[in-house]
């Protein structure tokens, strides 16, 4: 249906399938089904592996 491309909030990678980033994102309210990837690119704050220990390492 809709293609859904994940990029990294900090340094604009594209993330590829598999791999592994953090999300920051807030308790939902109400519950429910949605799609997960849509969700998390809505209401989250994504951030590569390589971006997130950068900021760690600081």
């Amino acid at each position: 249906m809709f293609k859904i491309t994940a990029i990294c909030s900090v340094c604009s990678k594209k993330i590829e399938a598999n791999e592994e980033v953090n999300v920051k994102l807030r308790y939902p309210v109400s519950k429910g089904i949605t799609e997960i990837k849509a969700y998390l690119q809505n209401e989250g704050t994504i951030t590569c592996m390589d971006c997130f220990n950068r900021k760690d390492d600081k």
